[in-house]
């Protein structure tokens, strides 16, 4: 009796920790998308009547907070023994964090290219860890600060992103497309070569926008075959994102705006 009940215990121990693992389509990581959704419908029904200005100071704030749990989880993963943490890594300097420090200039300046750079890179650039994360933080727990951590911030981003539009503040526009990505373009180059100089002064391969490549990831390993020069190897993928922003737009001007949206088109 007592070795069948081990059994079970094993068992139930094993399925509660697949449970809570973070890979792509796992339950976990599925029900972040959903966590995605709940926050946005329950924020734009909150901000649904509100003043642009204040809608402007919840974002800002909201935006600010994202800011503090980012410093937060890079202070706690400074402290996990099973990732190598060197500061000058550790930056603010990828697609997202940016997109995160440019969200709160984009809602107070209301400038359209940079709405429409931090709507359609906000969603694209925290999809893109999301889907194909860095190998340190696949298959990790939710209870590690790999998993809540990384995981938690990137879907904040994506639902911020939603809300520049779903809330009525901005409508995005085709035509801020091509500028968009031409920003991205040259904010790749430029952390290029911001990385070449860090790496001079300091020693460490510093790889923000992952100009160097990003060894153990299937889609830029394979980017880096076809073109194994840094950073040229990145540009075939400007391909496939133009219509992917595209799409991003068109989903973003289905709703109508309100009276006090800012219209860019």
């Amino acid at each position: 009796m007592l070795p069948r009940c081990v059994f079970f215990l094993k068992i139930r121990r094993y399925g509660v920790l697949i449970l809570r693992m973070i890979y792509m389509f796992s339950p976990v990581w599925n029900a972040l998308f959903g966590f995605d959704v709940v926050l946005a419908v329950v924020l734009t029904l909150f901000l649904k009547n509100k003043s642009t200005r204040f809608k402007t100071c919840f974002m800002t704030v909201m935006a600010i907070l994202n800011c503090i749990y980012w410093v937060f989880y890079k202070y706690m993963l400074s402290r996990n023994p099973l990732y190598s943490f060197t500061l000058v890594n550790e930056l603010p300097l990828h697609l997202c964090n940016l997109n995160l420090m440019l969200i709160v200039i984009a809602i107070n300046s209301r400038q359209p290219v940079l709405l429409n750079f931090c709507f359609c890179f906000g969603i694209l650039g925290a999809l893109m860890p999301i889907m194909a994360p860095d190998p340190l933080f696949v298959n990790v727990s939710f209870h590690d600060i790999r998993g809540y951590g990384y995981y938690v911030y990137h879907h904040v981003l994506i639902v911020q992103s939603i809300l520049l539009v779903s809330s009525g503040f901005y409508r995005p526009s085709y035509k801020e497309v091509p500028r968009s990505l031409l920003i991205l373009l040259v904010l790749y180059f430029f952390m290029f070569l911001v990385n070449a100089v860090m790496r001079r002064l300091t020693g460490f391969p510093v790889n923000y926008l992952y100009t160097y490549g990003l060894p153990g990831n299937p889609i830029i390993d394979m980017l880096f075959r076809w073109i194994p020069i840094a950073p040229l190897f990145m540009l075939p993928m400007l391909i496939p994102v133009y219509p992917v922003l595209l799409g991003i737009t068109a989903l973003g001007r289905i709703p109508r705006p309100n009276s006090d949206t800012i219209q860019s088109a």
